[in-house]
Formats: structure tokens, C-alpha cells, sequence
């Protein structure tokens, strides 16, 4: 007797080219974070060829040049890549729990609320350094998150409203770091880091940052699908069997650790969250969470590694923070969202 044939049928027309629009963003911009992050290794001001830079990812020989490729140029491009997977998706976490599109850690004030905790420590604690400084930007984070939080629940301002509170209490906060660092006769590093920057970037601080990209990344896709119910109101999620307490009480934490981690290696990089959960929405394939998550694990670090490039290229042989890159982009991207949203 024969038995049934159970292949599975060939996938439609219409099903792989659905599967290709789902793929192909994420490849295409897969190869554009690997050919920046080459370039980010071959450029910079000792004129290292780009051959002997190349060479220097592969192999090892002990020369001075292959040591500025391991010890100096890749662990940047690397920390870079870590600080835009964490800012991107902190903002899109940021936006789907407040469901306010112009949400993100620079504009509510969360690299603001970190970087003031972190520059107290470091006036107070001038030895303190690297992972130590995690957990007071974590706190300044929290603390900052939780009256954007309490705003944004209590229903008192509009999306607008929200966002121009959380850019208030970013400058308030921005003029204490400020004070603080002038009344404490700061070195030059610390005003670069307050810019925002990845100079002087090492494994040690790659080290700091990379249990927190990893496992906050990990928990967003693992919980994608209940994240991505905070989009609902509160009475539809419940509907649903959501509970919307315990997933927004993650989803701030995940805020807070992605945000808190990227301001102790890189300082108050700005927009990243912002700008890449718009730019990503748009891309073809659907809007789902944790789509778009994988999205902006590779689209943060795209627009911060041409950032950095882009600092150091226009710059040449000095640099710009990345920064002040990143907030010469962002800052008419925000006007211009606020403005479409205040016209809605």
C-alpha cells in the first residue's frame, strides 16, 4: 500500500515575495552596518593604508599598526554599533509604551537624567570609572523615566505637550550637568563625553555594555508580542489577556537599562531613538514589534557608525563628538515630527 505523499507545498508567489520584503531590509542594512564598520576601522589621522587596516582585522603580527586596528579602531567601531542597538531600540520601546511618537531617551530626558547622576559620581568619586558608573546612570535614568512615566499616564499633556516637557527637564538638567562640571574644573574627556562620544573607546567599556545590549535585545524579542499590545489602550489589552502592569513595568526597565548602559560608555547621544524607529517603520514588511526590533538592532548602529564617520571624516585630523552629528540630524527631524503631529 502507498503512503500519502506529505511534503509540504511549494510557498506561493505572493508568500515569498512577503518573505523577500521581510528579509530584504534587514539584509540590505546588515550590509551596510559591515561595510561602515570597515571603514570605520581604515579611517582615522595616521594614515594607515586601507589594505595594512584590513589585514590587521584577520591577522595578527604584533606590529604597531594591527595593535591601533585591535586595541583602538575596532573596539569603537564596535562600542558604536552596541550604543545604536541600545539607543534605537530604547526609543522604539520608549514610543510603543507611551504611544507617543515623539518619544525616545534624548527628548523625555533620560540621557539627560543619567548623565547628571553619572557627572555627580565621577566629581564626587574622581576614581571611579567604567562599570562603575553604571548604576548611578541607571538610577538617574529611573528617576527621570519615572516622571515621564507619571506624565505621560496621568493624562495632564498631550503627545506634544509630553514631548516639550520631557525636552524642558532635558535642558534643566543639561545646565546641572553644566555647573557641575565647571565648578569641578573638568578635563577635556569630559567635556567630549558630554557631547556625546566614543572616542577613546576600549574593550573595557564594550565589556560594560555588551550583557545589556544582549539580554535587554534578547528580552524585547522574546516578548515582542506582549510589548507590542501596549500600543492598545488599557481596557483592549486586558481584553486580550494582558497584563499591562507587569508589561510596562519591563518595558520601562528595558528603557532605562538600554538608555543607562549606552550614556556610561558613550554619554547623551541624542536622537538615535528618535530618528530610527521612524526611519524603520517605513521600510517594507509590516509593523510588527519585534520586526521592527531586529530593524532597529541594525539600523541604530548604521546611522551612528556614519555619525562617527562622518565627525571624523568632516573634522579631519581633529573630530567631532558624534554627538553633535547625530543632534545636527536629529534636531530638525523632532521639529518636523512635532509639527506633523501637532497637525493630526
Amino acid at each position: 500500500m502507498s503512503t500519502p505523499d506529505t511534503a509540504a507545498p511549494p510557498r506561493s508567489a505572493p508568500a515569498r515575495s512577503a518573505h523577500a520584503a521581510d528579509l530584504g531590509p534587514i539584509l540590505v542594512l546588515t550590509a551596510l552596518l559591515a561595510a561602515g564598520v570597515v571603514a570605520s576601522v581604515c579611517v582615522g589621522a595616521s594614515g594607515l593604508p586601507f589594505a595594512r587596516a584590513v589585514h590587521g582585522l584577520f591577522v595578527w603580527d604584533g606590529s604597531a599598526d594591527h595593535a591601533l586596528v585591535l586595541d583602538v579602531r575596532l573596539p569603537r567601531a564596535v562600542l558604536t554599533v552596541l550604543v545604536g542597538a541600545n539607543l534605537a531600540v530604547a526609543g522604539l520601546i520608549a514610543q510603543t509604551l507611551t504611544r507617543n511618537p515623539l518619544a525616545s531617551p534624548q527628548t523625555f530626558g533620560i540621557n539627560a537624567g543619567a548623565s547628571v547622576a553619572i557627572v555627580l559620581v565621577a566629581v564626587a568619586l574622581p576614581s571611579l570609572g567604567g562599570a562603575g558608573l553604571v548604576v548611578p546612570a541607571f538610577a538617574g535614568a529611573a528617576a527621570v523615566g519615572a516622571i515621564m512615566w507619571f506624565l505621560s499616564v496621568s493624562g495632564a499633556v498631550t503627545t506634544v505637550g509630553l514631548a516639550l516637557a520631557g525636552v524642558t527637564l532635558q535642558l534643566v538638567l543639561t545646565a546641572l550637568v553644566q555647573a557641575l562640571l565647571i565648578m569641578s574644573n573638568t578635563t577635556q574627556d569630559m567635556v567630549f563625553w558630554l557631547a556625546g562620544s566614543v572616542t577613546g573607546a576600549d574593550w573595557s567599556k564594550v565589556a560594560v555594555i555588551l550583557p545589556f545590549t544582549l539580554v535587554c535585545c534578547a528580552v524585547v524579542l522574546l516578548a515582542g508580542r506582549h510589548l507590542g499590545l501596549l500600543q492598545l489602550d488599557v481596557m483592549t489589552g486586558g481584553s486580550l489577556g494582558q497584563n499591562t502592569r507587569r508589561v510596562a513595568g519591563l518595558a520601562s526597565a528595558l528603557v532605562v537599562l538600554l538608555a543607562g548602559s549606552a550614556v556610561a560608555v558613550s554619554g547623551p547621544v541624542g536622537f538615535v531613538g528618535l530618528i530610527v524607529p521612524h526611519i524603520v517603520r517605513r521600510l517594507p514588511g509590516g509593523g510588527d514589534l519585534r520586526r521592527l526590533a531586529v530593524l532597529c538592532m541594525v539600523g541604530g548602529p548604521v546611522l551612528l557608525v556614519c555619525a562617527d564617520l562622518a565627525g571624523r571624516v568632516v573634522a579631519f585630523p581633529q573630530e567631532l563628538p558624534v554627538g553633535i552629528v547625530t543632534a545636527l540630524i536629529g534636531a530638525p527631524s523632532f521639529v518636523f515630527l512635532a509639527v506633523r503631529q501637532r497637525h493630526r
